[in-house]
């Protein structure tokens, strides 16, 4: 029989060796946090060539009104009371009237071709005319008569007495006319012609009585319009040019601390289009705009340039860096593993908490704590990386921070260095990027339909928003978004 002061040390003796036994299988594993890495500048924000489209306009009333005025082309062409005399005592006489000169419909107008534009530098003798048409039409009533003095030469009767004028008789004149560099109306008398389509035929010995007369008229039409066209080329369409681009020079605030700086950096246009009285033309200002947050960026100083010819690239792009912070990012990485266990034959530990955080560097630091068979927390470092194809943010080359790393190898247990911790938190460490596009798309709802001065607003549109790339610093994880849609600056309200 064991006397009971052994018994009671055996027993001491044991619980001592279970405890220590415990004690043995349980780690504390608390590697101290990764240091900062100095802070490089942050990526320039690419500049993406945009388009913001500016309608502006010219009032034809005042040209229509000089061509339809007597005094510069006549409504009347009377040869009737003094007959054109020709060789072998042939003679003619005609008398024309013609309606005022209108526009036709946009369905019916159209710009000069390529072998149009050919002809008309080769009837100017090289000089290169501008390329669009502005088309005028008039209807005429014509009689013409011819009579011959000698009964051996055969002259006709008239010509379109009475009820049988000549029917589907059209004068049609032809402007060319485009824009000068400095926004000023450049045109030129490019064509006039008489259009019969059922005409009568006088003809008499070599003389074409009906294309004479046709002849005659056009020079003395095309006279009036050269006149004309001196004052047509005095308009000018620079101060409405002024004002909308000193209006887009200025930074549009979004919010408090952001803004929409545009960039204007030139203006390109396209054709002229005609309707009723009015002659438009859509210019179009070329931008490179950014998104900035902070302080109001300054006032881009660059004076009204010359207009450029070269062709447009449509569409309208904006680029921002979206910084998301890193409270809200670990909320959400905490959400997707707390409570997963990583398990080594008989030992595991379970996550209790995650947190991401930057390092600088392009870098950032995930913080992993938990429970189990050790307990404390392990840094993981890596790098953020875009994948545009899933619109996802991804962390390359996730692996152990060198501290977290040197403590496992030297005092952590040998099952934790070698778990799948790391592919654990690798698989659930993929960041969406909606908040950034959501944000964005929000911010341009905004920005892109406004007044920016009083008789100027702007009318845009968003197509799409997507993530372009990502980087981080110490506060923030910045994504690179670009949306794509259209603008326009309309002035009172209307193009």
């Amino acid at each position: 029989m064991i006397p009971k002061s052994i018994s009671n040390s055996l027993v001491v003796l044991s619980l001592l060796l279970s405890l220590t036994g415990c004690l043995a299988r349980e780690y504390v594993v608390r590697p101290p946090a990764p240091t900062l890495l100095p802070a490089p500048p942050l990526p320039l924000t690419p500049a993406t060539e945009s388009s913001i489209s500016f309608p502006v306009q010219m009032n034809l009333a005042p040209f229509l009104a000089m061509v339809n005025d007597e005094n510069i082309i006549p409504k009347v062409f009377d040869q009737s009371g003094n007959p054109i005399k020709h060789s072998k005592s042939v003679e003619h006489k005609y008398y024309v009237e013609r309606d005022d000169f209108t526009t036709e419909r946009s369905d019916s107008y159209q710009a000069m071709s390529p072998d149009q534009g050919a002809v008309l530098r080769d009837w100017w003798k090289g000089i290169d005319l501008p390329g669009t048409r502005l088309p005028l039409t008039a209807d005429l009533r014509s009689h013409l008569g011819a009579h011959a003095s000698t009964p051996t030469l055969k002259a006709p009767a008239d010509c379109g007495t009475g009820q049988e004028r000549l029917r589907k008789t059209t004068l049609h004149g032809g402007i060319a006319i485009g824009m000068t560099p400095n926004y000023g109306v450049s045109a030129s008398v490019a064509d006039v012609a008489v259009n019969t389509i059922d005409p009568c035929t006088s003809r008499i010995t070599t003389t074409d009585l009906p294309q004479d007369v046709s002849n005659r008229l056009t020079d003395t039409v095309r006279g009036g319009l050269h006149h004309a066209v001196v004052r047509l080329n005095t308009n000018t369409v620079r101060p409405q040019v002024e004002e909308a681009w000193n209006a887009l020079r200025t930074p549009i605030q979004l919010e408090p601390n952001s803004w929409l700086q545009l960039n204007i950096e030139k203006i390109k246009r396209s054709e002229f289009s005609i309707e009723r009285q009015g002659l438009h033309d859509t210019l179009h200002i070329i931008a490179a705009p950014v998104i900035v947050f902070g302080s109001e960026p300054p006032t881009a100083a660059a004076a009204l340039p010359q207009l450029d010819m070269q062709p447009v690239s449509p569409g309208f792009h904006v680029v921002a860096d979206i910084p998301l912070d890193y409270s809200s990012l670990s909320q959400s990485l905490a959400a997707r593993l707390k409570g997963k266990r990583v398990a080594v034959k008989g030992d595991f530990i379970q996550i209790a908490d995650a947190a991401i955080l930057g390092r600088g560097g392009n870098q950032v630091v995930l913080r992993i704590a938990f429970g189990g068979d050790a307990t404390g927390h392990l840094y993981f470092v890596g790098k953020p990386e875009m994948n545009i194809l899933t619109q996802s943010v991804q962390i390359g080359g996730l692996r152990l921070d060198h501290d977290s790393e040197q403590f496992l190898a030297k005092s952590g247990p040998d099952w934790l260095a070698h778990s799948s911790i790391r592919e654990l938190v690798m698989s659930e460490t993929v960041l969406g990027v909606s908040p950034a596009t959501d944000r964005l798309r929000d911010l341009l709802r905004t920005a892109l339909n406004r007044s920016v001065r009083q008789a100027l607003s702007l009318h845009g549109t968003v197509a799409s928003v997507q993530g372009i790339g990502v980087f981080a610093d110490v506060n923030s994880l910045y994504v690179r978004v670009m949306s794509d849609g259209t603008l326009t600056l309309k002035g009172d309200g209307k193009p």
